[in-house]
């Protein structure tokens, strides 16, 4: 995993480090205060100040995760990761397209609108389609 560069550290008696200052001296164990991690100084050099990086080794991958150090552009595609597969288990809806009118009792198919009740507020999915069409058939044919 990628990790940015690091430049505050906890000491091991609790208080802050900057790089710089742990970079002078003998600072003791040194410790992230995102995720704990250890750290360990990098001297700089002429056109680059001392910085902190992580041993990875010390915690667990999740927890890295979580580091406010980690790159931004790991975490992004985390995070594109767990959303295509959640979108991959989802259920593609099928249309309705079978209705029956509560109201008046007609079966239609098509666009959610019952003619004679003129909305189609009272409308439901007709869970029988063959029915409800053969239904439908029949009663335009006995009108007819």
């Amino acid at each position: 995993m990628r990790m940015m560069k690091c430049y505050l550290a906890n000491t091991d008696n609790g208080h802050f480090i900057t790089a710089n200052e742990a970079a002078t001296g003998e600072p003791g164990s040194l410790t992230c205060p995102s995720c704990g991690c250890v750290l360990y100084v990098q001297p700089g050099s002429a056109d680059e100040k001392p910085w902190f990086w992580h041993d990875q080794s010390t915690v667990p991958a999740s927890t890295l995760m979580s580091c406010v150090h980690s790159d931004p552009e790991i975490k992004a595609e985390a995070r594109l990761r767990k959303l295509r597969n959640s979108i991959g288990e989802m259920v593609v809806p099928e249309p309705v397209l079978s209705w029956h009118c509560v109201w008046c009792g007609q079966h239609y198919q098509g666009v959610k609108l019952c003619i004679p009740c003129g909305t189609g507020i009272y409308s439901i999915e007709d869970k029988r389609q063959e029915t409800a069409y053969l239904s439908s058939v029949s009663t335009s044919a006995t009108w007819s």
